[in-house]
């Protein structure tokens, strides 16, 4: 995608997930600035036409929008309100796109310093991993003010498929983290599943197969919350408690099984303990496909 035209930017942090946003960026015609401790990871954006500087301050300055793609909120700190951070020297009206996955009060604070100086602050958490960063592709989710948005996006659209505003302040870090916890969540409990198909003498290949065949994880994520939790209805005949109460005795029944299978083979399971202790609750807010 195309930068319009006079857009100055920088990104600060280019390792896996900002080097090749930078190089994005670059390519789309951005007046890039960049920094970054490795001199190696700077290099191959000045091949692309991205100036090399030599603290976040400088990289800053003459920006209309900074990205920071950082470690952690001790590095996001710094970079922003350090002696060498951007508020040294970004003009009002600027903004500075977190991408760095911090908490909530890093978020707020930093927001205060930056508005201390007239300066917007948006968290701006980005899905998509190394090869969403490569294509372009990223899913950025934005916490702030709209106007701080707009000024933003034609930067952060260089880089992403969709650039989603999420709400105020904190919103864009909490959409994120709520998405992470279920990746990890699923992750941790595929290796469960994983552990008992091995044990159990299955071949990990079908597993794979079948879970990517009938479309477990999908079938989770359409199935849930679909439109947001729904009362249920007064009437105990209702069709949709009936369903819901055969889904919880069904996942119990099943879950039942397979910590019975899991004892035969001498295995804790202790997501799936967790999970059938508390799948009656999650059957009550699912609601099933029409």
């Amino acid at each position: 995608m195309s930068a319009p035209a006079a857009l100055t930017a920088a990104i600060i942090g280019l390792g896996r997930m900002g080097g090749p946003m930078a190089d994005n960026a670059a390519r789309a015609g951005v007046d890039l600035r960049v920094f970054d401790i490795s001199a190696a990871a700077v290099a191959p954006r000045v091949e692309l036409g991205a100036v090399a500087t030599a603290s976040p301050a400088e990289a800053a300055d003459g920006a209309s929008v900074v990205s920071l793609v950082v470690f952690d909120d001790a590095q996001a700190t710094e970079v922003i309100t350090g002696p060498d951070g951007v508020l040294r020297t970004l003009a009002p009206g600027s903004v500075v796109a977190v991408h760095t996955t911090v908490t909530l009060d890093t978020i707020h604070a930093l927001a205060a310093a930056a508005q201390a100086q007239g300066v917007h602050l948006l968290d701006a958490g980005i899905s998509g991993g190394e090869e969403g960063a490569a294509g372009g592709t990223l899913l950025t989710m934005v916490g702030g003010t709209t106007e701080a948005v707009e000024i933003a996006r034609p930067f952060l659209d260089t880089f992403s498929k969709e650039v989603l505003h999420a709400g105020p302040l904190g919103a864009g870090m909490a959409l994120k983290l709520a998405r992470n916890a279920a990746g990890y969540s699923m992750m941790a409990v595929v290796h469960e599943s994983m552990v008992l198909a091995d044990a159990a003498g299955v071949d990990l290949d079908q597993l794979r197969h079948v879970i990517s065949e009938t479309g477990v994880l999908k079938q989770a994520m359409s199935s849930f919350l679909l439109g947001g939790p729904a009362p249920l209805p007064d009437d105990d005949t209702s069709q949709m408690r009936t369903a819901m109460e055969h889904l919880a005795r069904l996942g119990d029944k099943d879950l039942a099984h397979t910590l019975d299978l899991a004892g035969r083979l001498d295995l804790d399971l202790p997501l799936t303990t967790i999970t059938r202790a508390e799948f009656p609750g999650v059957a009550r807010l699912t609601r099933l496909p029409d």
